[in-house]
């Protein structure tokens, strides 16, 4: 019989060649710091190595941030968008400050994948859609390999998690779209890059052109088991 071995490992795969930004040349970064996690969290949708390879994509005034901050956690805020929204508001001192926002979920096929948002969610009742080209969808794909060093009578595997990442494309402009009812980012011809109902119990999504992407799910639709928000920036 196989034996599964949970140890994390990364690879990264995106529709470009390099993270923006990257220079072979450029001094390491600084360790990440994940803040804001209880102790008696139990599920913890944020691992520091998909948090790091996520930072290679971020704009270059983000990447030397090395704190991020959970603002928002189904498991310890409860289920609630208007909490949602309300954590990700900036204080009056924060308002012309350039953070970024990234949002992890977990959904019903154990799939762990999110969206980066250059600005924080709100609603607005009129239909208006913010955001810019920083934004992008992403997930991460679970795979298994031998581990060759320990093959014997037992056949071990690691689980590696492969990055894909689906930056702005340009074609359209619908990047943000957040009311009362629900969060859609990326949208085209009725369907949704990634879209959250206001229960956050169910989501979507469906290649659209506002990112080139994937399919994040492995069906269009999705029930959500966990969502996070992060705050990036100083």
């Amino acid at each position: 019989m196989s034996k599964l071995k949970n140890s994390i490992k990364s690879l990264t795969s995106t529709n470009r060649e390099e993270p923006p930004d990257y220079h072979p040349f450029d001094p390491p970064l600084t360790g990440l710091e994940l803040n804001g996690y209880k102790n008696t969290t139990k599920h913890r949708l944020l691992h520091k190595e998909l948090a790091e390879d996520l930072r290679l994509h971020l704009p270059a005034r983000l990447q030397v941030t090395h704190n991020w901050n959970l603002l928002y956690s189904l498991e310890q805020d409860g289920i609630s968008l208007n909490t949602l929204y309300k954590k990700m508001r900036p204080l009056p001192s924060e308002i012309n400050k350039r953070y970024g926002y990234l949002l992890v979920i977990r959904d019903s096929y154990h799939n762990v994948f999110g969206a980066y948002v250059s600005d924080y969610l709100r609603p607005i009742e009129r239909k208006q859609y913010y955001g810019n080209g920083e934004c992008f969808l992403w997930k991460a794909e679970k795979d298994t390999v031998p581990n060759l060093v320990d093959l014997g009578q037992h056949e071990q595997l690691d689980v590696q998690y492969r990055l894909k990442v689906f930056p702005y494309t340009s074609l359209n402009d619908f990047i943000i779209y957040t009311n009362y009812n629900s969060v859609s980012i990326g949208s085209g011809d009725g369907k949704f890059g990634l879209w959250i109902d206001g229960d956050l119990d169910k989501g979507a999504s469906d290649p659209v052109d506002t990112f080139g992407n994937e399919k994040l799910s492995d069906e269009s639709t999705f029930r959500i088991f966990g969502l996070e928000v992060w705050r990036i920036g100083i």
